[in-house]
């Protein structure tokens, strides 16, 4: 099924030479649902490649790397080697103990607080350094055995990982929101002068659930609309009916920008760069 599929996204830029994949690095990124993937040119520090993929016939993990297999086949990638492949887990089963609390043998009793876990998933974690706290996550074990079979030396991170990182960068010396936007869930962070106050993910449905849960997470924080500025990534527009229900309760909405030092190839210049904000900064 998964052979009929046809990516959303498509775009390579002139530059993307199959021969020169020893110098890209490649982000994946997994969710059910959803696959995508960004090639990154090292030696010109340029991104040349997108793909993104999104159906619901991306049920389980076998679904989610064949598809991916068969991108790469089309793109005569598939066995190439790369200079660096990150795969990024896009799932909502995630949490985040402090540092100091941390036991490495209590990571599946950490995730049992707050979600219900399977058999069949492995419970991994990451400290996040500069907020002196570890995200613990779970993802499918075939997946996992999937990537570690075709790439040994791959490097797996949650998404959720590199949102916070990549926020705090941005980070002001007055109270911020960040909020990273997926199919139907999204990610919430706030900080204030470099120090995380607060984070979640909020599953919708609809763009009242939405506003919903991003105006009574600030409130709950004690944030206003009116005087504190939220940046938004991820799969959204600012023309979407979202952002425009939120502007009603928001003054300052704003989306992440590309970083100067980023070259973008010519195709991918029409893609909004919050579509890729996550692939880029797992690529830096």
């Amino acid at each position: 099924m998964t052979a009929s599929l046809n990516p959303y996204i498509s775009q390579f830029g002139e530059e993307f030479d199959v021969g020169k994949s020893s110098q890209y690095r490649m982000a994946i990124q997994f969710a059910l649902g959803g696959l995508s993937f960004a090639l990154f040119d090292t030696e010109t520090q340029t991104l040349v490649g997108l793909e993104c993929y999104q159906s619901d016939l991306l049920a389980d993990s076998n679904d989610m790397f064949r598809c991916l297999e068969r991108a790469l086949e089309f793109k005569e990638l598939n066995n190439k080697h790369f200079q660096f492949i990150i795969c990024l887990i896009d799932e909502r089963i995630c949490t985040l103990v402090p540092q100091a609390l941390f036991d490495e043998k209590e990571v599946a009793t950490y995730l049992d607080f707050g979600f219900q876990t399977y058999g069949g998933q492995s419970i991994l974690f990451e400290p996040i350094a500069t907020e002196n706290c570890v995200n613990v996550f779970a993802m499918d074990k075939a997946l996992q055995n999937k990537i570690f079979a075709k790439w040994p030396t791959a490097q797996v991170r949650h998404s959720s990982s590199i949102f916070m990182e990549s926020s705090m960068k941005l980070a002001s010396e007055s109270k911020s929101v960040f909020v990273n936007v997926r199919n139907r869930d999204f990610d919430m962070l706030i900080q204030e002068k470099g120090k995380l106050l607060f984070f979640n993910n909020f599953k919708f449905n609809t763009k009242d659930d939405f506003a919903y849960f991003l105006m009574f997470a600030m409130e709950q924080n004690g944030l206003s609309g009116n005087d504190t500025p939220v940046c938004f990534s991820g799969l959204i527009l600012p023309a979407s009916e979202i952002v425009e229900l939120c502007g009603r309760y928001i003054r300052d909405i704003h989306f992440v920008e590309a970083p100067q030092e980023l070259n973008i190839s010519k195709a991918l210049q029409e893609v909004p760069y919050q579509y890729y904000h996550i692939h880029y900064q797992a690529l830096r």
